[in-house]
């Protein structure tokens, strides 16, 4: 119970930040109800009290990184698309695999951008006790960007601790 909690709050963080606020809205609508709802998206607009230009943008964009699905549901025998109705809906599975992956690949950018500002601030590092006042200044910035680069990290690793969590 507390690994799904956990889940819940770090996915909706995430899907926060990249989809803003609107984005969670329809994000939570159609994880709602056991199990999640389908739903046209006039019917989520509606709901979400979203304008039709706004909502169709950030749909679109939570199917093009797969926090939303597209399910094609024919009104007639002929099964022509533009007699379908199309229903969004969320794979709580395809979502979590997706987040791994984004969070593993921002995981190993980090650790080469942390790389690459270890390798530039070195020198300083070496040599700390003689420096003039521009390259300690130097040294404290570099040193206050790998102290960011770390604690990204380290909520990056967190998310990942809490996806492997509910996996068992």
């Amino acid at each position: 119970r507390c690994a799904h909690v956990l889940r819940r709050l770090a996915l909706s963080q995430l899907i926060r930040e990249r989809f803003g606020a609107v984005g969670l809205r329809i994000f939570n609508l159609l994880q709602d109800g056991n199990p999640p709802q389908k739903l046209e998206e006039n019917h989520i607009f509606n709901i979400c009290m979203i304008p039709l230009q706004e909502g169709r943008e950030i749909l679109q964009a939570m199917v093009r990184h797969s926090v939303l699905q597209l399910q094609q549901v024919a009104k007639s025998s002929d099964g022509a698309v533009a007699n379908s109705v199309w229903l969004y809906y969320v794979d709580l599975r395809r979502v979590l695999a997706n987040t791994e992956d984004l969070v593993l690949n921002a995981i190993l950018n980090l650790r080469i951008r942390f790389r690459s500002e270890n390798a530039r601030i070195m020198p300083l590092e070496s040599r700390s006790n003689s420096l003039t006042a521009k390259e300690r200044q130097l040294l404290r910035d570099g040193r206050r960007g790998e102290d960011l680069l770390e604690r990204a990290f380290l909520v990056l690793d967190a998310v990942l601790l809490v996806s492997g969590l509910l996996k068992r």
